[in-house]
């Protein structure tokens, strides 16, 4: 199954262990020549595969242009490599743009801006036991950001204080398909933890009734 967490793992690792394979020799020192393909950023930060695709497509493009102008040089004239060359300068050109766009999409997604007023008053719904005014806070703003990692462990957290134990658990089933849930992981698995608790507690007590 692919794993975005995998990815980015892999590309750092690789990054670390050879430094220069994404680098071009220039005036006695190296260039980085990796984060001028398209999709470079969004496989770094991110690991998705829509940015792997468009970097391969590039640099398939690439290889094919190299290769028919460098050692295959019957195939094209000269006027031909031209237009091939602009043709390939408008395609890193579109893919750029396409890569920018989605990574911006994902950074919105994973770092929504937040409305300090509406957070603070789901707090304090949820400190005062308020259940309801608490899900009536958040159930809207979810609806705007549903990616918001701390606003879904905290209806998590709502639903086992209001003993909706199922609700809680299909909560953090989907926390855990997010792609920045495994810095949260530990948060999430002690919230599950507490659930699992509490359901034992209210089977207990209503065996013993």
């Amino acid at each position: 199954m692919y794993s975005p967490s995998i990815a980015v793992e892999s590309t750092e690792l690789i990054l670390q262990k050879f430094p220069r394979i994404c680098m071009i020799p220039a005036g006695g020192s190296f260039v980085p020549v990796a984060p001028m393909y398209p999709g470079y950023s969004g496989i770094v930060q991110y690991g998705h595969r829509s940015f792997l695709v468009m970097a391969l497509g590039f640099a398939l493009l690439l290889n094919a242009f190299l290769i028919a102008n460098f050692y295959w040089t019957a195939l094209i004239t000269v006027n031909q490599r031209n237009i091939v060359l602009v043709a390939l300068f408008g395609a890193w050109v579109a893919l750029t743009l396409v890569a920018a766009y989605w990574k911006h999409r994902l950074d919105a997604a994973a770092k929504p801006e937040r409305h300090d007023e509406t957070f603070r008053q789901t707090i304090c719904h949820y400190l005062r036991g308020d259940w309801f005014a608490t899900e009536s806070q958040i159930l809207p703003y979810l609806k705007r950001y549903p990616k918001d990692i701390e606003m879904l462990l905290l209806q998590a957290t709502m639903y086992r204080h209001a003993k909706r134990y199922e609700e809680a658990l299909l909560v953090l089933d989907k926390l855990l398909l997010l792609q920045n849930s495994r810095y949260w992981y530990a948060e999430i698995e002690a919230e599950r933890s507490l659930i699992t608790a509490a359901q034992n507690e209210g089977s207990s007590s209503s065996e013993t009734n």
